[in-house]
């Protein structure tokens, strides 16, 4: 009897403890969510990141989006693309009505400006953030990368989404990438010979800095690139002076980096050298992946150079880009008249306000998608993929992961075209293909 009595009395104890626990996370509210439904299920944002609440609709149509994109909207002179959420997730979903109106949280992310639509915004709740708890994929319809975590509150289940990492265009996971640069996956380390051939440059601490300040990462793909450059840092700096100290000492040393005419529609000149490097295809579809598209530019030159190129074949071309804002943006890329050439002048349309886009030949064989290229995806085999100045900017780890996917995508008579700086690992099953200054790769 007096056993049991004393286990009662620690029982007792142990649940008063819990209790004056649960009563003191309870108190401390540091973390304050903007609630939400979808499908029926309570989710939530970090109030820290929402601009405001609104009720919206007749959002302005943008063709070739991604499904989720319902268009565009002005907010006060602002123009913000619109996210479907449910969409995005694959929630099934009414069809909509042109003009209902949506419930519609305003967010900010990475000084860009978003609005996404929900089934309906419930309230301001104050929790402590020892009281989330990791995610787990039992808790939504959705995706577990895009989960902060998960908490209770007055009975009902909430589950944080992390809208970085959705709409963020590259997520900052410094020490993973950290971790990614000393187990050196892409750039073993160099032999003694290579580092006496390399006037016996210790560029370490540059591999170090960039990474930190640029998200640029030394590997095989780049070191020859960043080696040569830092000869030329070094003589142009003042004795010693060769430590990369800010964000813009970064964007210095990296500014000879970019390929030619990115950014913008490629000239004629640029356009035939390009397509002289294309192989012979006599299929009847082919497929290009162009990872890193931006705001288009470069996915419409290829569409025309490839229209020209291969003129009986049906070309698709799957435009990437974790940048949302701009792949929402790229559907309605306007030329500008000191880029109209005899090249692109039979594939363009003056609109009323006389600006200039591409017609609807063009348009229809590209479809822009918001998707990060670490992730997996359903893009078919490929006969062409253009990654100019993309790969450089992923850690090693997912180098390597983008490398094998290139392997298993690419077809056996297809070619890879990366930046004018960066090239494949050595001994890694690939062949190089120089043509008039511009470098390519096969499968051996």
């Amino acid at each position: 009897m007096a056993v049991t009595e004393t286990n009662t009395l620690a029982q007792m104890e142990a649940q008063a403890q819990e209790t004056q626990n649960k009563a003191e996370r309870i108190a401390v509210i540091d973390f304050k969510m903007v609630t939400f439904s979808l499908a029926g299920k309570d989710y939530a944002i970090d109030i820290m990141q929402v601009k405001e609440i609104a009720k919206a609709g007749r959002f302005t149509y943008v063709p070739n989006t991604s499904p989720f994109v319902l268009g565009v909207y002005n907010l006060r002179g602002d123009i913000i693309p619109i996210i479907d959420l449910r969409i995005f997730f694959n929630i099934p979903t009414k069809a909509r009505e042109d003009d209902a109106l949506e419930s519609m949280i305003i967010i900010h992310v990475e000084e860009q400006t978003f609005g996404i639509v929900v089934d309906g915004i419930d309230k301001v709740v104050g929790i402590s953030k020892s009281s989330i708890q990791p995610p787990h994929p039992i808790f939504g319809d959705i995706n577990i990368k895009y989960i902060h975590g998960v908490v209770e509150n007055q009975g009902r289940l909430y589950i944080i989404l992390d809208v970085t990492r959705i709409f963020g265009s590259r997520t900052r996971q410094v020490e993973a990438e950290k971790e990614a640069i000393e187990e050196a996956v892409i750039q073993p380390p160099l032999k003694e010979k290579e580092k006496k051939s390399r006037d016996e440059l210790d560029i370490s601490f540059i591999s170090d800095t960039l990474a930190a300040l640029a998200k640029f990462h030394v590997s095989q793909i780049n070191q020859d690139w960043v080696a040569a450059r830092y000869r030329e840092w070094r003589d142009s700096r003042s004795a010693g002076d060769v430590q990369l100290r800010s964000e813009e000492d970064a964007r210095q040393y990296l500014s000879t980096f970019p390929s030619p005419e990115t950014g913008t529609i490629w000239s004629d000149s640029f356009s035939s050298k390009f397509a002289s490097m294309l192989p012979q295809n006599q299929a009847k579809q082919i497929n290009v992946w162009n990872i890193g598209c931006g705001k288009g530019e470069e996915t419409y030159s290829l569409a025309v150079l490839l229209k020209e190129r291969y003129p009986n074949a049906r070309i698709r071309i799957y435009a990437n880009d974790s940048d949302l804002l701009a792949i929402s943006n790229a559907p309605m890329l306007s030329v500008p008249e000191s880029r109209i050439s005899s090249l692109y002048k039979p594939y363009l349309v003056q609109g009323t306000g006389g600006s200039w886009t591409f017609n609807q030949t063009i348009r229809d064989m590209i479809l822009f998608e918001y998707h990060d290229c670490t992730n997996q995806n359903s893009i078919p085999n490929i006969d062409l993929i253009v990654a100019r100045d993309v790969i450089s900017y992923l850690n090693p780890k997912q180098q390597a992961a983008l490398l094998a996917d290139f392997s298993e995508k690419i077809k056996d008579n297809g070619i890879i075209v990366l930046g004018q700086n960066e090239a494949m690992p050595r001994n890694s099953g690939w062949s190089r293909i120089v043509h008039d200054g511009l470098t390519a790769f096969s499968k051996e």
